[in-house]
């Protein structure tokens, strides 16, 4: 009887230190690796910004301001996808841009969000998590592969801001947008005190 307890306890003990390194495992996958400005400036050459850096943000075309902070709440405009050469995507999906193009096009867009927190916060780190995306997707009636388009910008946000990147998110085609450009992402951020 003694024999079976201690193989018994030895046997629980390795589970615990099994399932104490499954954890850490898990733990450690869903932490990206490297830090914020480096995942950042790896995705954004990966999107064809070669120097890694963000791009100049266009001013607003209107009358309105790129964010307001309410509390610890940072409300953005809607941004619309400027490629690095500053031109925006446009055209609708399918017809005119394809949906890869337009999965692009999302990032893109996602780009200029980071860009404002930038511009705004001066430091991403104060980001404590994105909260809300919105995407609009410009669309011919019969697409309904919307939420695909706006997803890439969601796995921007989870790239750059690893866990503090996931959020709630809402996804709509339209019929015409602002300059006719493919994609506007909307977005909503919570901040660090």
């Amino acid at each position: 009887m003694m024999k079976l307890i201690k193989h018994l306890n030895a046997f629980a003990v390795a589970a615990v230190a099994l399932a104490g390194l499954a954890i850490a495992g898990t733990a450690a996958a869903q932490t990206p690796a490297g830090t914020l400005e480096s995942r950042l400036s790896a995705a954004l050459v990966e999107l064809g910004f070669a120097d890694g850096k963000l791009p100049a943000l266009k001013p607003a075309f209107g009358n309105y301001v790129d964010a307001v902070q309410v509390g610890n709440t940072l409300y953005l405009s809607s941004a619309a996808p400027q490629r690095p050469d500053g031109q925006f995507v446009k055209g609708r999906v399918p017809s005119d841009v394809s949906v890869d193009d337009a999965m692009k096009a999302a990032k893109l867009a996602c780009v200029r969000q980071i860009a404002r927190l930038q511009l705004v916060l001066g430091d991403l780190n104060k980001v404590k998590r994105i909260v809300f995306v919105k995407g609009k997707i410009l669309a011919t009636p019969e697409f309904t592969d919307h939420t695909k388009i706006t997803d890439a910008c969601s796995s921007l946000f989870v790239t750059v801001f690893g866990d503090a990147g996931k959020h709630a998110r809402t996804t709509e085609g339209i019929a015409s947008a602002p300059f006719g450009v493919t994609v506007e992402v909307e977005t909503i951020v919570e901040l660090k005190n």
